[in-house]
């Protein structure tokens, strides 16, 4: 027993009955008293309660012949049926008596309570050191073994279907707990969101939270991302109502261990990059040709913008927004122009005057692929977090 809770629960339960109350562990030494003066002394009678398990009265006379020991009612406290200490009350036998059944239990409650969060605390701890060890995984280190055994130790199949997810989250209403406070709501929420145990969820050290999804294996290609997606989009709607804005980094589908590892990484560069791109919800299937942009040296990067768009300055977002448009479908203009509510004339007239600014034809795909990818680059510039990216 904690002596910090030994001392709550002796001065609680002192309040409560108007009594001195001590609290002793296994070798009847006072770990938790009203009068904080007797704590690290021995109380005598509690080590005859302990041999015997029962309760027991200290009359007056036997407390005189007791060093520091006073009149009252001294019982065990037991957790999983052994003894773990006492819990005296210092008052005329018979009152205390009374009070002595109540005392005990509400000790035993309250032990019974640390014990639990204590179990919840090692779990969590257990479970965090498992995603960190997933995602610092390397074939090479012949560790597979171990971190397969680990997982199924704490009812984790590391080697089922599963897709990793990345998430980082604000707090909207700015609650005075603090991070740590919010984060572990947020943990919370996600957890109960997400009610199939089989489920690997952590927090980790960089106040990200990881999930580890297990999810139906793949019928089609792409449907676990697209599972993933949708559950993410939910949970963001789910989370908003309570002041939560979420952002998440989706990966790929793993049946390994070494993949489940990748689809992490993976995870959490689609949520650097597609945060960058002004998303919420990235996922990295369909992020791969701007995560492979996004390691191209800062230097370099500012380059290629200029050089490419030096053009472009003072031209409206709808010019932009067109040709970002065009590249997402460039075999479909009438589509195109539906999706931007525009006359495909138009299109096509914004098209010629992109290429008479840049000197780059929006048809040709050398050259489309240049300009989106300044346009893109150009994003990452602009994000407050994109330089690093």
């Amino acid at each position: 027993m904690h002596k910090k809770t030994a001392q709550a629960i002796a001065k609680t339960t002192s309040e409560v009955i108007g009594y001195g109350v001590l609290v002793t562990d296994e070798r009847g030494i006072i770990i938790g008293c009203n009068d904080e003066k007797r704590v690290g002394t021995l109380h005598e009678p509690s080590l005859e309660v302990m041999r015997t398990g029962q309760p027991a009265l200290t009359s007056k006379e036997e407390a005189a012949r007791l060093e520091g020991v006073k009149p009252g009612y001294t019982a065990p406290i037991a957790l999983s049926a052994q003894v773990v200490g006492t819990i005296s009350i210092a008052a005329p036998p018979q009152r205390a008596e009374r009070y002595g059944l109540l005392v005990r239990k509400q000790a035993e409650i309250l032990l019974m309570e640390q014990t639990f969060l204590e179990l919840k605390l090692r779990q969590q701890l257990a479970v965090r050191d498992l995603a960190e060890s997933i995602m610092l995984y390397r074939p090479e280190d012949e560790n597979t073994d171990i971190l397969l055994l680990h997982g199924k130790e704490l009812g984790i199949d590391l080697e089922r279907c599963r897709i990793a997810v990345i998430l980082e989250l604000q707090d909207l209403r700015r609650r005075p707990e603090g991070q740590d406070a919010f984060r572990d709501m947020a943990l919370n929420c996600i957890i109960n969101f997400f009610s199939n145990p089989a489920h690997l969820i952590a927090p980790l050290r960089n106040r990200q939270i990881v999930l580890f999804l297990a999810l139906p294996c793949n019928r089609h290609e792409g449907e676990m991302e697209e599972s993933a997606f949708h559950l993410c989009e939910a949970l963001s709607d789910h989370m908003e109502k309570d002041g939560m804005l979420l952002e998440a980094g989706i990966g790929v589908d793993a049946d390994t261990l070494p993949l489940l590892a990748q689809s992490a990484h993976l995870a959490r560069e689609a949520l650097s990059t597609g945060r960058a791109l002004g998303m919420r919800i990235c996922p990295a299937s369909s992020l791969g040709a701007e995560m492979l942009l996004s390691y191209i040296p800062a230097g370099r990067k500012r380059q290629h913008v200029e050089r490419v768009l030096r053009g472009m300055e003072g031209i409206s977002p709808e010019l932009t927004d067109t040709f970002l448009a065009w590249c997402r479908n460039p075999f479909a203009p009438t589509d195109v122009a539906r999706s931007l509510s525009i006359h495909r004339n138009t299109l096509q007239y914004r098209l010629k005057k992109l290429r008479d600014l840049l000197g780059l034809d929006p048809w040709n795909f050398h050259d489309c692929f240049t300009i989106w990818s300044a346009l893109i680059l150009r994003k990452f510039g602009r994000h407050p977090r994109g330089e690093g990216i």
